[in-house]
């Protein structure tokens, strides 16, 4: 598919985004699962083909692994899953979970689960120094992980390489080669042009986070964060140089009042079901220029009922593309604040890990061209 014809599809899609697709299509054939996380779970899913594979604790693995139960799954627009979450099953012996698309067509997957050892304290590639490279058109983008199976960290990528009409060159999520085999994501705010500008999506922030990037029918492409963590960290820190510019703009291109800021953050949850509840948190905001590599420590603060004492009011608020989120709100102030958990009584179950070149680019704001690098992220006990 050339160039010109991906501009034309997005272009039609933009156009029937008031309306569903099926309205155009008929009912959908997607079925597949594009998350899945189980209790207990160590470390991040590992997605082949029709094989889920995922790895437990020890101890889970040891004594209950005949009477587990999925604790996270995503799939394709409009259809199901079975078994449910939550649907105790033996996975002494590979699982099968069958999505139905909304056509009624199937597909199976096999859900197969390892002895994982001790829950990793650190996140996989969290120097970021794994990259692999994407097939499109007739060339090819980076992307953060080992493969296309290692779904630890997510970027915006996939979704702006439509906008930018294939123009792999602009990608708001790149490696940063410090030297041979040494690199770090580099982030950059991007102006996406007409095409983006069309949807309300003309600024796309640079950004790489823990989870996935859904790309569901392309209109409601998204970010899902969070990935499977029970560990309890005192603190984080992050090596990063940031440069903003000035010259904010919206998802239209029109100035917006105010300068750009980069963001970090680390939030820990425990999720049951749809249900979040906010453990911890630290988050670091800065609008000012940062030239040479500054190695930046934050503490994570644990809530006790309420939000921890000194938390910024930005920091209390439940993310958009959070479990709990509201992926159609369009202003910040839409955004209730986070239900707190007690640290004393809840244990993690997820953790968030985000930089963004912009911090309102959750919203399509940032000015572009804003730049933040970012390497050797490390939790601290």
């Amino acid at each position: 598919m050339n160039k010109k014809t991906i501009g034309f599809l997005f272009l039609i899609g933009v156009i029937i985004a008031g309306c569903s697709t099926r309205d155009y299509f008929g009912e959908l054939s997607d079925k597949e699962i594009i998350l899945f996380q189980i209790e207990g779970q160590s470390g991040s899913t590992q997605i082949s083909g029709d094989t889920i594979y995922v790895k437990i604790a020890d101890d889970l693995y040891l004594t209950s692994l005949s009477t587990l139960s999925a604790s996270n799954i995503k799939v394709s627009d409009y259809a199901t899953v079975s078994p449910s979450v939550g649907e105790k099953k033996d996975f002494s012996k590979p699982v099968v979970y069958t999505v139905q698309a909304e056509d009624g067509s199937t597909r199976e997957y096999y859900v197969i689960v390892l002895r994982g050892g001790a829950i990793q304290s650190q996140i996989p590639n969290s120097s970021f120094d794994l990259w692999y490279t994407v097939p499109y058109s007739n060339d090819g983008y980076a992307e953060i992980g080992e493969n296309e199976g290692d779904k630890t960290w997510g970027t915006g990528n996939q979704g702006a390489i439509i906008a930018l009409n294939g123009n792999t060159s602009k990608l708001p999520t790149k490696p940063y080669e410090i030297e041979i085999g040494n690199y770090a994501a580099e982030l950059t705010t991007t102006d996406m042009g007409f095409f983006g500008s069309i949807a309300g999506k003309g600024v796309a922030a640079g950004n790489i986070f823990t989870g996935i990037f859904e790309i569901g029918n392309t209109i409601n492409a998204r970010p899902v964060f969070g990935i499977p963590y029970t560990q309890t960290p005192v603190a984080f820190k992050v090596d990063y140089k940031y440069s903003p510019t000035e010259g904010l703009l919206d998802g239209r291109r029109k100035p917006v009042d105010g300068v750009d800021a980069m963001d970090m953050y680390v939030i820990l949850e425990k999720r049951e079901g749809d249900n979040v509840k906010r453990l911890g948190v630290g988050w670091f905001r800065r609008s000012e220029e940062q030239k040479e590599w500054e190695t930046q420590e934050v503490e994570i603060k644990y809530a006790k009922g309420k939000a921890p004492e000194g938390v910024e009011e930005y920091a209390k608020q439940a993310l958009k593309y959070g479990h709990d989120g509201n992926t159609a709100a369009t202003d910040p102030s839409m955004m209730p604040e986070a239900t707190w958990g007690d640290i004393a009584i809840d244990k993690p179950t997820h953790i968030l890990v985000v930089f963004t070149s912009s911090y309102l680019g959750d919203y399509f704001i940032g000015a572009p061209d804003s730049k933040l690098v970012v390497d050797n992220f490390e939790l601290i006990f």
